[in-house]
């Protein structure tokens, strides 16, 4: 899923100043007592054992500097509050942890917009829910139009069940000319995830998608009929340690996947996949962070036999090596680097707009620089069929998307700069099929 959204009451944000993060206490003395209660105020859409079973504090137990060093991590991983604060207080000889949270408005109607190098701008209305039923069920579904034509919907529920056990399933409709391959696709695509946590930073799960592609012209396809049809079923294993999700400082984030589109699982294609997505940040000092990226993904199989033309890499652009125009080098291999200084400008602060509703917004100028290659052959996966770029831009840390990017990037011979213009985080979105 590719989207930026754009609030319909955008215009009349009023900042306020309280600063969008944990507000805890000092509370070194109150460790090893009992925790007898846990107060919730200001969870007006939102069910309170959603928050209580997030805590690793709980009550009847003691109350750990460990357990209060995840709890707001935790908090902000449902990515349904504005503002979190965690205050912990002495009655009776124990502790009563006091929490106060501002939610973002659980249902919203707004605009939404994408930028893609390959076709440009799309826009259209959507209604979009971060709290249906209360329970931290997220539900999207959109219209968009422009360079492409695009119809999403996308429900994900992150906890039914065990330790996070999770469901995801997200549907499109995509009408665009693929300018990379040279027809006008019609695309239809399901895909279902189903995962669970592992302890604590341990994740594993699965994936199942079918995507239906149509060409107008032949030779685009597998299939003589001009129409691809192709399963693909995986599994995936991960690590997650990140200090937080809406704007990490420190930790890592792998995930390996291995999946099988077509073969056993019938329709065309018959190939294997190696995802290999390894993220790390690294805290320098307060408010400078490096973070450190590498995407690898390798396929069994030769394209136009066993892999649909339509499904190989094209690098080069927003989402993979800036600096350079898109599909600057293509192949059914990929790998793609990236290391990015950032400083938080402006920490994210709470917006308050009409009707009570609120959001946190924050700034962050990065320098970075990315190095790629896309490959068939072994033979050609050598020093003088990499690119490689770098330049400056602008992180404004936003509600659903998490990140809108605004980078000007230089290195392709010839070139003096490129604007970029994305959503969502580099690495998020650089595994998207249209990028």
């Amino acid at each position: 899923m590719k989207i930026t959204t754009l609030l319909l009451i955008a215009p009349f944000f009023i900042p306020i100043s309280e600063v969008a993060q944990s507000q805890t206490s000092n509370s070194d003395g109150l460790y090893g007592k009992l925790l007898k209660e846990i107060r919730i105020t200001g969870a007006r859409h939102t069910d309170t054992d959603i928050i209580t079973r997030e805590l690793a504090s709980k009550v009847g137990q003691p109350y750990l500097k460990e357990n209060a060093d995840k709890d707001y991590a935790r908090l902000d991983r449902l990515d349904i509050f504005s503002s979190v604060k965690i205050n912990p207080q002495i009655e009776s000889d124990a502790v009563v942890l006091q929490i106060d949270v501002k939610e973002i408005f659980p249902y919203l109607p707004f605009f939404s917009y994408e930028v893609t190098d390959e076709n440009g701008f799309a826009g259209g209305p959507g209604f979009q829910s971060v709290n249906l039923l209360r329970r931290d069920i997220f539900f999207f579904g959109t219209a968009r139009f422009g360079g492409a034509t695009n119809i999403n919907f996308l429900y994900e529920n992150p906890w039914i069940s065990g330790n996070h056990f999770s469901l995801r399933l997200e549907l499109y409709q995509r009408d665009r000319f693929n300018d990379l391959d040279n027809f006008n696709e019609k695309a239809s695509e399901a895909n279902l995830q189903i995962g669970s946590f592992i302890g604590e930073y341990g994740r594993v799960g699965g994936r199942f998608s079918f995507l239906s592609i149509k060409s107008d012209s032949a030779g685009r396809t597998l299939s003589s009929s001009n129409r691809d049809n192709l399963p693909t079923l995986g599994f995936y294993v991960g690590y997650d340690s990140r200090d937080l999700w809406s704007n990490p400082h420190r930790g890592w984030q792998n995930e390996f996947e291995i999946s099988k589109s077509g073969g056993f699982l019938g329709a065309d294609g018959d190939y294997w996949s190696f995802t290999f997505d390894v993220r790390k940040y690294l805290p320098i000092i307060n408010r400078h962070t490096l973070a450190l990226l590498s995407l690898t993904t390798l396929r069994i199989g030769q394209v136009g036999d066993e892999i649909p033309p339509h499904q190989d890499f094209h690098i080069g652009g927003t989402n993979s090596v800036r600096g350079w125009e898109l599909d600057s080098r293509h192949g059914k291999h990929q790998f793609i680097n990236t290391a990015e200084y950032r400083f938080t400008l402006l920490e994210p602060r709470l917006l308050t707009a009409p009707f009570g509703l609120t959001f946190d917004i924050g700034l962050q100028l990065a320098l970075f620089g990315d190095l790629g290659i896309a490959w068939d052959e072994t033979d050609e996966f050598k020093s003088d069929n990499f690119i490689g770029g770098y330049g400056f831009g602008l992180r404004f840390l936003v509600p659903f998307v998490n990140m809108f990017r605004v980078d000007f990037g230089f290195g392709e011979p010839g070139e003096s700069i490129r604007l970029h213009i994305g959503a969502f985080e580099k690495p998020v979105a650089q595994r998207f099929r249209v990028r």
